[in-house]
């Protein structure tokens, strides 16, 4: 084999390798805890949901009966009435308190639930 053809070989080798797919770089970076919270004919499932204090949470409601009054959420101290259709999930992005809990309800306040802090 000549040096040129060794040249070609090993630039062709570089081309491949470098064109190879990659797979995606495994991110660092976590978002924030989804808990999951479902919608039926016996309120919010659960009704407490416990997290570490101070950090993001994405309460994810769900909900799965059509007759309820908690067709929508109200957080506490979030001025956005979240509406809940059925069978659909909706993402609603809180931070924790430091120590307590945070109330969430239906817009009529008849069924209830709280994001309860617990310390790790």
């Amino acid at each position: 084999m000549t040096k040129r053809s060794m040249r070609s070989a090993l630039l062709l080798a570089l081309v491949l390798v470098s064109c190879r797919k990659q797979p995606p770089a495994a991110s660092t970076k976590s978002g924030p805890a989804v808990r999951e919270i479902s919608v039926t004919s016996k309120g919010f499932e659960p009704a407490r949901v416990e997290v570490p204090p101070g950090q993001p949470v994405v309460l994810r409601f769900t909900r799965k009966v059509k007759e309820t009054c908690a067709d929508a959420v109200d957080v506490k101290g979030d001025p956005v009435r979240h509406m809940l259709p059925l069978d659909t999930p909706v993402d609603v992005r809180v931070k924790a308190p430091d120590s307590g809990e945070l109330a969430f309800a239906c817009p009529m306040q008849m069924i209830h639930g709280a994001v309860v802090v617990v310390p790790q």
